[in-house]
This record gives structure tokens, sequence and C-alpha cells, in this order.
């Protein structure tokens, strides 16, 4: 009976090693082209009249800010400086999405890494390696 166990906990673990291998190779395999793909990602936004547009890389890094003439007629100072903010804002937020897409195709759902991504916080990251720990009993 014990050999038994041993026997299905054994099947269980190398299951589980395949898997992960498998999305190791994915991975591995994918690395160049996934680099590739952020390096020449950029993602734009607008306000609503299109008088400001932001365009921002994989990072949120801004690249490009384009002012229409006429906005300078339409905005006070302290107005355009705070559509500027929510433009370039909203084309990081677009950015981190585009990101999360790409490396979606390439990291399982569910890691603690995708999370990060999401949210921003390294408690995203602690989160998924305690429940996997607690899983495995360790």
């Amino acid at each position: 009976m014990a050999q038994q166990a041993n026997r299905d906990a054994n099947a269980a673990l190398k299951a589980r090693f395949a898997d992960v291998y498998g999305q190791y190779e994915k991975l591995r395999d994918g690395m160049g082209e996934m680099q590739t793909r952020l390096a020449s990602l950029s993602v734009s936004a607008a306000d609503e009249d299109e008088l400001i547009r932001a365009t921002v890389g994989p990072r949120g890094q801004l690249t490009s800010l384009e002012i229409a003439p006429r906005a300078y007629r339409v905005y006070e100072a302290h107005e355009l400086a705070e559509a500027i903010t929510r433009v370039v804002a909203e084309a990081a937020a677009n950015a981190t999405d585009a990101v999360q897409e790409v490396l979606g195709d390439y990291l399982p759902a569910g890691t603690g890494a995708m999370d990060y991504l999401k949210d921003g916080t390294f408690g995203s990251l602690l989160r998924h390696s305690d429940s996997r720990l607690r899983e495995t009993g360790e």
C-alpha cells in the first residue's frame, strides 16, 4: 500500500514537472520573439477632442506628445497640464494592458509575474509563491 502511494505521488510529481518544463520550453523558445514584440510596443491615447495625443513605450515612458495649436486657445495653462497628465496616464495604463497581452502568450495565467504586471505590487509575487508552497505542503 505504501508503495502504491509512493507511485501515485511520483506520478503526480512527474506530471507536474512535465507541465512546468513545458511552460519553461515555451517561454525559452519564444523569448526572442517576445522581446522583439515588447521592444516595438507603442501605445497612444488622446483627449476627447483629439487636441492632445500621447504615445508611450512598453514601460509607459512618454515617446511622443502632440498638442494641436487649438489646444492653447481651448485650455487654460493649468487645464492643459492636467489634460496632458491624464492622456499620458491613460496611454501608460493601455501600455500595461498591451504588455500583459504580449506576455500572456508566453507566461501561464495566474502566475505571480502576471499579477504583478496588473497591480504593480510585490505582494502579488509573494502571494503566488506562498500559495504554491501551501499546495505542496512545504
